[in-house]
């Protein structure tokens, strides 16, 4: 008697089996308050090769502008990275996407950072 796998059963397997063989990756969310400036925070950091989207909250009753410069630092904080971001208005709660171009290092070197500062 012939035995007839079905096509979904072949795919479950080979499924198992390439998520067995592959590497384990991790990403790091950064996201802090921002010194210096009160009721300011920043989260959700992408990456890409030559720029950056990082989205900045405001959480003052007033509205802010909001620019400056993004310092990636390693574990001996020195400098790996640096991303400029042009001066924009953030509105009283509320919160603004960025996209800030590397002038220094590059979206793979700033994924590695163990630190970020701000320049204003």
């Amino acid at each position: 008697m012939k035995r007839v796998i079905k096509f979904s059963t072949v795919i479950l397997i080979l499924l198992i089996f390439l998520c067995g063989q592959s590497k384990i990756s991790h990403a790091v969310i950064k996201d802090g308050a921002i010194r210096g400036k009160n009721g300011l925070s920043y989260n959700s950091i992408s990456y890409s090769f030559n720029s950056l989207f990082v989205t900045i909250r405001n959480r003052t009753k007033y509205n802010v502008n909001f620019g400056g410069t993004m310092l990636f630092l390693d574990k001996n904080y020195k400098v790996i990275a640096r991303a400029e971001l042009l001066t924009a208005k953030i509105k009283r709660h509320s919160a603004r996407k960025y996209k800030a171009f590397f002038t220094e290092g590059s979206g793979n070197e700033a994924q590695s950072a163990r630190y970020l500062e701000w320049e204003f």
